[in-house]
């Protein structure tokens, strides 16, 4: 892309493959606790991507359920303390896709809904910390995505025009967060159900390897 001086990933699904992780960890809780069998394909339509407090809604819109967010914190907490979380794998092409940004000195930011702990502890296991100029996290706005805030405050932080970024995301609630901060978006996901919202996104791509071709 021309005169690309910063690219901003999101983090779960666009550069670590933990959605089947989290999937994981919520499975057996609404399992025991609710008996609703979740299945994968429930989990990334209508989970993937969103805060602990829009879930929650949704398992109301679904299922009828009402759930205390405190009780599901504390559970999925400590489900994602037993799986291990540094056991999550980088995306297929990720680390090829940061080493050329850095090659072509593109800046590198990172704008998501995960706090920020997290985020330190997995980039520095896989030893990328070093290469990120900023980060935004859930703890540095009120309104998460698919509110646009983020994606200001990124751009804030980098000094860039909006012309001279672009957003990498998986999901649609993402995606319409860096379209709503007036960035160009690439969507990653080889999910159908994702694919299906994403029809408003600068480019759909399947993986990251389809990124570094355009963007080379």
């Amino acid at each position: 892309m021309k005169d690309l001086k910063a690219v901003f990933f999101d983090f779960d699904g666009t550069l670590v493959d933990s959605e089947r992780f989290y999937f994981e960890a919520w499975k057996p809780i609404l399992k025991y606790h609710f008996a609703i069998d979740l299945n994968f394909e429930t989990w990334i339509q209508h989970f993937a991507g969103h805060t602990l407090a829009r879930n929650l809604l949704t398992m109301k819109e679904l299922w009828d359920v009402e759930v205390k967010e405190e009780f599901m914190w504390k559970t999925t907490r400590e489900n994602y303390a037993k799986q291990d979380m540094l056991s999550i794998p980088l995306m297929p092409h990720a680390r090829e896709l940061i080493d050329f940004l850095v090659e072509q000195d593109i800046q590198i930011g990172l704008v998501t809904s995960n706090f920020r702990p997290t985020v330190d502890r997995m980039l520095t296991h896989y030893n990328l910390h070093e290469h990120f100029s900023w980060f935004v996290t859930r703890e540095d706005v009120v309104d998460p995505k698919p509110n646009p805030t983020c994606y200001q405050k990124a751009l804030m932080l980098s000094g860039f025009n909006k012309d001279e970024v672009v957003a990498i995301e998986d999901t649609a609630t993402g995606s319409r967060a860096a379209i709503d901060a007036g960035l160009k978006c690439i969507a990653v996901t080889k999910q159908k159900a994702e694919r299906d919202r994403l029809d408003f996104v600068t480019h759909l791509f399947l993986d990251l390897k389809e990124v570094h071709d355009i963007l080379r």
